[in-house]
């Protein structure tokens, strides 16, 4: 089993923390008792700048408030995620896997099967992980990646401009 862990030091928008969560789907069966919200079909959540897509959807709410939510993929296809990054820049995290967990309390996404994270900066990829189960943490932006082959990142360099003439 490969194991890998990457950190950067920007985070996740601190302000979807406390957002509503906003659901869609074609299909949508409400538990108010159990506070369990199933979707099916076209499933779209929004919370602030976090954004996760896929074919089935099953969101529990805490006695707290806090959303819980598991999404599936379509199958052949993959479920999304993606959020603004609190660079002050134009950057996100996207990621994609066949099952996503979203913990809203802890800011914990779980992408399982066919992992991936990409850092986007601008239109550009500057990062990317891929691997068997990708655990995602919105507060620090620690990835820590599993695989029974081996994990795969490509990282691209941090290097700051160059100011004045070169030698």
């Amino acid at each position: 089993m490969a194991l890998g862990l990457l950190a950067t030091p920007a985070l996740a928008e601190k302000a979807d923390k406390d957002k509503p969560i906003a659901l869609s789907s074609n299909k949508a069966q409400f538990d108010d008792v159990k506070q369990i919200y199933y979707l099916e079909r076209n499933v779209l959540l929004i919370k602030g700048s976090l954004i996760i897509k896929g074919e089935k959807a099953e969101v529990k709410i805490d006695p707290e408030g806090y959303q819980f939510v598991t999404i599936f993929a379509k199958p052949g296809e993959l479920a999304s995620l993606r959020q603004k990054r609190d660079t002050g820049f134009n950057d996100f995290i996207e990621g994609f896997a066949e099952l996503i967990e979203y913990d809203g309390k802890t800011d914990i996404a779980i992408l399982q099967k066919q992992a991936r994270m990409n850092q986007i900066s601008g239109t550009r990829v500057t990062d990317q992980l891929n691997g068997d189960k990708i655990h995602y943490d919105g507060n620090t932006e620690k990835y820590n990646v599993v695989s029974k082959a081996s994990v795969k990142s490509t990282l691209s360099p941090r290097r700051k401009e160059l100011t004045g003439p070169s030698k």
